[in-house]
């Protein structure tokens, strides 16, 4: 793997910590990592800090797989943000995601993506135990 990962549990939400290398292929397996550890410990908001990765280039159909894999993967029942705030900084798979109904939203801030996390009651996970 390019990048490694820390995860663990808050209060409320999990936290993940990515860093290394950006590759495709790397990031793509994340989401049914995040899912897996959602599901194992019953917590369905996920706080992602991809600041520490190191993305030299991440094109735009990259990002529109990532988003629509993202979506596949969480559906409406697991709300993620995610704390980028590199030189590429795009909120392409965050819009191909949320139209595909996932609950994610990217900040430049963890503070701002913890408020979102958890005080938006509007967008809560809608999570059925008789789908998994």
């Amino acid at each position: 793997m390019y990048t490694r990962y820390s995860l663990e549990q808050r209060k409320e939400f999990l936290e993940m910590n990515i860093s290394g290398e950006y590759q495709y292929w790397d990031l793509i397996k994340y989401p049914k990592i995040i899912r897996n550890q959602c599901l194992k410990v019953h917590v369905y908001k996920i706080l992602v800090d991809l600041r520490d990765m190191e993305i030299r280039q991440m094109p735009v159909v990259e990002q529109f797989f990532i988003g629509e894999h993202i979506a596949e993967v969480f559906k409406d029942h697991i709300k993620i943000a995610i704390v980028w705030n590199g030189l590429y900084h795009s909120r392409f798979f965050q819009s191909v995601a949320t139209n595909r109904a996932a609950l994610l939203r990217v900040f430049r801030s963890e503070k701002n993506a913890e408020i979102w996390l958890l005080r938006d009651k509007e967008n809560e996970p809608v999570f059925d135990n008789s789908n998994h």
